[in-house]
């Protein structure tokens, strides 16, 4: 009787503890799906308001950082999603493992496509004058 009973207790301990790393390991590809498309917006937007100061201080270089910048956050988040990823294969409940993994593979390709945005929205600045249409 008492065996039954610490058997359930113990059961029902590692339940829990399983559902604690769960709850944890299926928050963190969503770093990932965010890190990306704010990087490719932050560019996106802070560049486009920078760029009338820099042509009145005739200026490039705070653009180039914000660049740098950018495509850090970028690859910040497809690091992550790759370390979720290499994570998910050590997940015990088998169904948890394949959502991790598919939300990781997701989180790459956000964070792919996010810094293919903001390299055609970079390499541009050089060869076209952001400054011809500003007073």
């Amino acid at each position: 009787m008492t065996e039954d009973v610490e058997r359930t207790e113990t059961e029902e301990y590692e339940k829990r503890v399983v559902a604690r790393e769960e709850g944890w390991e299926a928050v963190t590809p969503w770093f990932s799906w965010i890190m990306g498309p704010a990087a490719w917006a932050l560019h996106q937007g802070v560049g486009y308001a920078m760029i009338p100061l820099l042509c009145r201080l005739d200026t490039r270089w705070p653009y180039h950082a914000l660049t740098v910048f950018s495509v850090s956050l970028c690859l910040a988040g497809g690091l992550w999603a790759f370390r979720v990823l290499r994570h998910s294969r050590r997940i015990r409940p088998r169904r948890s493992e394949k959502r991790l993994r598919m939300m990781a593979l997701g989180g790459l390709m956000l964070c792919a496509l996010s810094l293919l945005g903001i390299l055609v929205e970079y390499v541009g600045s050089f060869w076209l004058s952001v400054c011809e249409g500003i007073n």
